[in-house]
């Protein structure tokens, strides 16, 4: 599914971890709200609602309430392509 302008996603912190349970879960959720360029690289602009850190539900004020990870399919310094920003 396409992510547009209003798509609830899950944003993970790292590439390969995408547990939802446990200690070696750690991402976000929300609403993209839009897309910028930042330093030449597009992003998704989340507005966040929920935050996993190491397995822990982060409360509300504790993490940022915007986040911009890039675009999937942008390619990487190391040569990967981004793919952590997926739809729930």
């Amino acid at each position: 599914m396409k992510i547009v302008i209003g798509t609830k996603v899950r944003s993970f912190d790292f590439h390969r971890m995408r547990d939802l349970e446990g200690p070696r879960s750690c991402y976000m959720e929300g609403i993209v709200t839009g897309f910028e360029e930042v330093r030449g690289c597009m992003r998704y602009v989340i507005e966040v609602s929920r935050c996993i850190s190491g397995g822990e539900d982060i409360a509300s004020g504790e993490f940022p309430p915007t986040i911009y990870p890039p675009v999937n399919g942008t390619p990487t310094m190391l040569g990967r392509i981004t793919d952590g920003v997926e739809v729930i």
